[in-house]
């Protein structure tokens, strides 16, 4: 059975005008095997989990933007990643910093331009924290630069994980009104779940099905060769060095107003120092492929979850109710881009779905899940004492009543008229 790299790989061949014949020739696989690939979804199974992730991974872009700034010292790096939790050793740590160091010795490189339409560069840049929905998170910058006409896209998240990895793709896609030929990144695990030694690249499931639904190659760079991706890079230190210097803002909505702004009065209207150009104008010349009208690809960050007794699934800390009659039954979970909670059956059917409430240990419960239910009005008894009857089987538990003297009713009328 092919693995979904080479599934991948037989598709992109054939999307590019490559024959069934050539190729069989190149992959060395029958032409009817091709053939059924074509006509088979690219993933056919369950997504794969990734690997446990190394304990120095969290810290993996503050090490970079501290190493971007010139800090090459890994006894100073430990240190500061510690007081922020790192758990690890110190010898992790020295072996992250390596590489740099060796880079910075390392020969200059030639400048390689693409082809219009070719390439775009893609990368996240950390920019410290901010105070979501009650919360300090990290933020992000998600920033893709078309090579040939130096476009740019910017978004802020607060987080990196898949989802949001693939929904600032497609929002890129839109914004700069098509989609390039081939996509160049990090070793992200978003992206890349492994690499062997000999260079071959396991790609995360999701991403290679997206890269497919829109018929663009990714490409990944080479282990610490960030250079390759030098557009992109650049033009994150152009983010730091002009956008964010004295920004001011209220929230991530905010904030994503002005970057969007700054992207359409500053950075892609301005004449770009390596083109002499302006991006917005070149990017008329780019040949992107076309969105071709498809419906956009569901980003949903999907998990499954078994709802209790008394209707709820648990979420993100909080609890929401779905019908009765799926009660203590395993659910599927979808949060959608727009912070709607939809739960489904693992068939795909939909069960009901919520707006997602920031907090812990709340409950949304909606009145109509409980229908039929009568032991939500049933009043409790509450555990009390009881009298009970006493036991008479093995004796008598009260004393005998006292001996009358039986006398005549005469007797007593007698009484009673010497009294008068």
């Amino acid at each position: 059975m092919l693995n979904v790299e080479e599934r991948f790989m037989i598709k992109d061949l054939y999307r590019k005008g490559v024959s069934i014949s050539e190729i069989a020739r190149q992959t060395g696989h029958d032409r009817k095997t091709v053939r059924a690939v074509l006509k088979e979804p690219l993933e056919r199974g369950s997504v794969r989990r990734a690997p446990k992730a190394r304990k120095i991974a969290p810290y993996v872009l503050y090490l970079e933007r501290r190493i971007e700034e010139g800090v090459l010292n890994a006894r100073k790096l430990y240190q500061e990643i510690v007081a922020q939790g790192y758990p690890g050793k110190e010898r992790q740590v020295r072996r992250f910093v390596q590489p740099f160091r060796e880079a910075r010795h390392q020969e200059a490189t030639v400048r390689y331009e693409t082809e219009p339409g070719q390439q775009g560069q893609v990368d996240w840049g950390h920019f410290g924290t901010i105070d979501h929905q009650g919360r300090q998170r990290r933020l992000y910058a998600f920033v893709l630069t078309l090579g040939w006409s130096r476009a740019m896209y910017l978004e802020f998240t607060v987080s990196a994980d898949i989802a949001w990895w693939l929904r600032c793709h497609l929002h890129a896609f839109h914004f700069l009104g098509g989609i390039p030929r081939e996509i160049l990144h990090d070793n992200l695990k978003t992206a890349v779940l492994s690499r062997t030694t000999d260079g071959v690249i396991h790609w995360h499931p999701r991403y290679l099905d997206f890269a497919h639904y829109y018929g663009f190659t990714p490409r990944a760079c080479q282990p610490y060769r960030a250079q390759t991706k030098g557009k992109v890079e650049s033009g994150i230190r152009y983010i730091r060095g002009n956008f964010w210097p004295g920004l001011s803002f209220t929230d991530l909505a905010d904030l994503n107003r002005q970057g969007r702004h700054w992207l359409d009065t500053v950075a892609n209207v301005r004449v770009h120092g390596t083109t002499g150009q302006v991006p917005w104008i070149r990017l008329a010349e780019e040949d992107l492929q076309a969105l071709a009208h498809k419906a956009d690809y569901d980003t949903s960050l999907i998990g499954f979850r078994r709802s209790t007794k008394d209707c709820l699934i648990s979420y993100e800390g909080n609890y929401y109710s779905v019908p009765a009659r799926y009660s203590q039954q395993r659910l599927m979970v979808k949060e959608t881009e727009h912070e709607q909670l939809l739960i489904l059956t693992l068939e795909g059917v939909e069960v009901t779905r919520h707006a997602l409430v920031p907090g812990r240990n709340q409950r949304i419960m909606v009145a109509s899940h409980y229908e039929g239910l009568d032991w939500l009005t049933r009043p409790r008894k509450r555990a009390g004492a009881v009298q009970v009857a006493p036991d008479r089987s093995n004796g008598c538990l009260v004393a005998d009543a006292p001996q009358v003297e039986n006398r005549a009713l005469q007797q007593y009328a007698d009484w009673a008229e010497g009294l008068r």
